[in-house]
């Protein structure tokens, strides 16, 4: 098993992580726009907001699939949708976005809500066997 990061672990680190591969756990949500994001796991420690500057956000991360060859599997998203998944990819933040008027530093996702977005390259279900070993005994 691996070591993945939280969401409140790299929201922490945003800066360091610019443009850095990353390994993530959270939980997988969809967004109203048809898009996906990554929640912290577990619930209990999730932040309210994440503020940067004058711009608050959820304490999520967006997960910008690209338009190349490599698509998400629609059908297993689905699926997935509300469980634990770790994500292998790159990721971009607010703290680099150039300021745009009123929009300051912007966004990821619909409408820029996002701090911070994962270009994935690996997208998994967490397994049961790796969800019981991350239980204390």
């Amino acid at each position: 098993m691996t070591n993945p990061l939280s969401i409140n672990q790299v929201l922490d680190r945003l800066a360091a992580l610019e443009g850095q591969p990353v390994e993530i756990d959270g939980i997988l949500w969809a967004d109203d726009q048809g898009g996906y994001a990554l929640m912290h796991y577990p619930k209990s420690e999730r932040q309210p907001r994440f503020v940067n500057g004058e711009s608050d956000y959820p304490p999520d991360i967006w997960i910008a699939f690209g338009a190349g060859s490599l698509q998400p599997n629609l059908a297993a998203l689905r699926r997935w949708e509300g469980k634990r998944v770790r994500i292998h990819g790159l990721l971009r933040s607010v703290q680099n976005v150039p300021e745009f008027g009123d929009l300051r530093g912007g966004g990821f996702g619909p409408w820029g809500s996002w701090p911070a977005e994962i270009v994935p390259y690996i997208l998994q279900r967490v397994s049961a066997d790796e969800r019981r070993q991350a239980v204390p005994q």
